[in-house]
């Protein structure tokens, strides 16, 4: 009795079950048409939940949230291209609330987080670069740059220094503390430490000097109105130190020697994901030109990683720009076009052209001697070719046209080809007597190669290739083989085309004039009557061929801007962005006393 009422329990459950999820259902249903999404789905997820072995239920759901999140994605990548952040992160975090583990909703929020980072650090950079710190703005845009180095902003903020930069290269500091005064070293053959400690007395700097400079290490050091940073250049260079900044106002100066380098200079690890250039070439460039041992390639990314100095990276920033442009592409807009013309006539009488006489056996058996000794006319048989009357008149007009569109980069080969594969078998035997055959295809019809080149501004240079090629006989082998004679023209040359301009080449024209006859000889050659034992027979082939190209630019040469075409590197032995130069400040002339 106890089981049968806990089954009629659980029946009247399922029951009760079953109608809250057809309501539940219903209700989504009606909701999603009267446009509540979020609420429709909300109600057809419990719906569902009540009764998971419902098809229809999971079929809906299934499919209304599936079109529901693709059009709130759609409305988020739209307001995204419009920069509407904030609409967009309101799409997202819709789908999210309906689906939580979507991951391109999840994907996006982390993209525009780091966007409304980027754009911060932009801000940071723009506010230190007004204030002076162009070292610090600098500093916020390459970690920028190095997460997103498509980040307008950031790069139109980097460039805008780096004009400036450029065009205060001889007036900006580099070791110049705030409010500093031109100071006047006089010191001949002094000790390098006690010149380091007058530079100490006089700008407030804290200079500390490595164990292994020789205290016996002299210099000689005149200079006038000259600024502290220019002085230490001069003195480290020409006593062949060099030194660190060490932050809050100090100075370590240390011999300039490999194993001092090693221990004293920082090294940067900088990755450059190249998106036009090759990251082997580049490897190749950065060697050469700035001597970097630590570099390392990964194809498959396009990605070169190196470890060297901060000027090193500097400069190796800069040559990354030169090389990582887009190459130029073109759209070729080509026609060809192929007429050709056949006409013949033939008229007249074809006369038997010859007479056959052949001996007749007497009897059944094979002609005799003797049979040739009673050669007779009813003992010869005669044959006669026919005589034929030909009333023939044919003309015909084929044109052939192609009009292929190609986009083509710079100094790459595009080919077209229309036409057929001809097959060309070939026979191998061996001495064992096995005969193998093989196949190979000709391209026979038209083809056309092109490889532009674009020059700037505007123009395009372009290498054309064009061969027509056609069957003109089969050949047969004594085995059996088909062989083939092609006849082909060809055309190749070199233009220069500005963007846009359209250029003909014709003149690959094959014409033919063939005239022929036959007759009876003598009576052929009458006047007006030769003509009725005559059979002439008249053909004319005319074949042209005409090519038109127009190039049209997708994408032209971009060249640097000047800046970025010429920039210092220092000597031979060591790197810098900048030159070492003495500037300082002009002396006020002294007041020239009355005699």
């Amino acid at each position: 009795m106890t089981r049968a009422r806990r089954l009629l329990g659980a029946v009247l459950l399922a029951g009760l079950a079953g109608c809250a999820a057809d309501r539940l259902h219903r209700e989504g249903v009606h909701l999603l048409r009267e446009g509540q999404p979020e609420a429709g789905l909300s109600k057809l997820a419990q719906a569902a939940q009540m009764a998971p072995e419902r098809a229809d239920i999971l079929k809906d759901l299934r499919l209304q949230q599936a079109s529901w999140v693709d059009r709130m994605l759609s409305t988020a990548q739209r307001a995204r291209a419009e920069h509407d952040a904030q609409g967009a992160e309101a799409a997202y975090r819709r789908i999210l609330a309906v689906e939580p583990a979507h991951p391109m909703a999840l994907e996006a929020l982390a993209q525009l987080a780091r966007a409304r980072e980027h754009a911060e650090a932009v801000g940071q950079a723009r506010g230190a670069f007004l204030k002076g710190d162009e070292a610090l703005a600098l500093a916020h845009l390459r970690r920028v740059l190095a997460e997103d180095p498509g980040f307008v902003p950031a790069r139109q903020l980097q460039g805008e220094i780096e004009r400036e930069s450029a065009r205060r290269t001889f007036e900006e500091p580099v070791l110049r503390p705030a409010g500093a005064r031109p100071i006047h070293l006089d010191f001949r053959d002094a000790s390098v430490r006690m010149i380091f400690e007058a530079l100490s007395r006089s700008s407030g700097l804290n200079f500390i000097l490595d164990k292994d400079i020789s205290p016996d290490l002299k210099t000689t050091v005149y200079l006038r109105n000259a600024y502290v940073d220019e002085a230490i250049d001069l003195i480290l260079r020409t006593s062949q130190l060099r030194r660190k900044l060490l932050g809050g106002g100090a100075v370590l100066v240390y011999p300039d020697t490999p194993e001092k380098q090693k221990n004293y200079e920082d090294l940067v690890v900088r990755a450059f994901y190249l998106q036009d250039a090759s990251a082997a070439q580049m490897q190749a460039t950065l060697k050469t030109l700035l001597k970097t041992r630590d570099l390392v390639v990964d194809e498959k990314l396009n990605l070169l990683v190196m470890r060297d100095t901060p000027e090193a990276v500097r400069l190796a920033e800069k040559l990354v720009a030169l090389h990582d442009l887009a190459e130029p592409e073109v759209m070729l807009e080509m026609e060809v076009l192929e007429v050709q013309q056949d006409a013949l006539l033939n008229l007249g009488i074809q006369w038997p052209a010859q007479l056959s006489l052949v001996p007749l056996a007497s009897g059944s058996g094979n002609l005799t001697l003797a049979d040739l000794r009673g050669l007779n006319a009813s003992r010869l048989g005669a044959s006669v070719s026919a005589t034929t009357l030909n009333f023939r008149q044919d003309s015909g007009i084929t044109n052939l046209l192609a009009n292929p569109r190609v986009r083509v980069r710079n100094r790459e080969k595009a080919t077209v080809m229309i036409g057929d594969k001809v097959p060309v078998i070939t026979t191998t035997s061996t001495a064992t007597g096995f005969v193998a055959e093989s196949v190979q295809y000709l391209d026979v019809g038209l083809k056309l190669s092109v490889e532009p080149t674009v020059h700037p501004p505007q123009d395009v240079g372009i290498k054309v290739n064009l061969e027509v090629s056609s069957i003109a006989k089969q050949i047969s082998t004594a085995t059996g083989t088909v062989a083939y004679q092609i006849g082909s023209r060809n055309a190749s040359t070199v233009l220069r085309l500005q963007d846009g301009q359209t250029q003909i080449l014709a003149g690959l024209i094959n014409d033919q004039d063939r005239s022929s006859s036959s007759g009876i000889p003598g009576l052929s050659q009458l006047p007006i009557v030769g003509r009725l034992f005559t059979a002439p027979v008249d053909s004319r082939s005319k074949n042209e061929i005409v090519l038109s190209i127009t190039p049209r630019l997708v994408r032209g040469t971009v060249r640097p801007d000047a800046q970025a075409l010429e920039f210092w590197s220092g000597t031979e032995n060591v790197l810098r962005t900048r030159p070492l130069r003495f500037v300082g400040e002009a002396a006020a002339p002294e007041d020239k006393k009355a005699p």
